[in-house]
This record gives structure tokens, C-alpha cells and sequence, in this order.
């Protein structure tokens, strides 16, 4: 599985074969397109979460 970041700055996608299996946005969460249901802070406070995890994750590998 493959982590990037989409075109879109605000939207994290998780690859697997060259299809997206996890997309987490400021908006929502997508498993393999659809929709996960969510209010907004709820998508809001994991995207960040996440996104902040990946930081640190990055700058952990980075002092190794």
C-alpha cells in the first residue's frame, strides 16, 4: 500500500494496485470511493490527527 498526498493539498489517499483504497479530507472520509458517513468535525479532527501522526512519523525516519 502506498501513502500520498493528492493533487488536491487537502486530501490524503491510500493506494493499493493504483486504486485508491482510503481518501481522508478536511470533508470526509472515502474507502474505495464511497463515502463514509461522518459529520464535518469528526472528518475535520481525524484529518488533522493524521496529518499530524504523518509529520511526525517523517521526522522520527529522519533522525534514524
Amino acid at each position: 500500500m502506498k501513502l500520498t498526498q493528492s493533487e488536491k493539498k487537502d486530501s490524503l489517499v491510500l493506494h493499493a494496485g493504483g486504486t485508491d483504497m482510503l481518501r481522508i479530507t478536511p470533508n470526509g472520509f472515502y474507502v474505495r470511493g464511497i463515502k463514509v458517513p461522518a459529520d464535518d468535525k469528526e472528518a475535520l479532527a481525524v484529518y488533522n490527527s493524521f496529518k499530524q501522526w504523518l509529520t511526525w512519523a517523517q521526522l522520527q525516519r529522519s533522525h534514524e
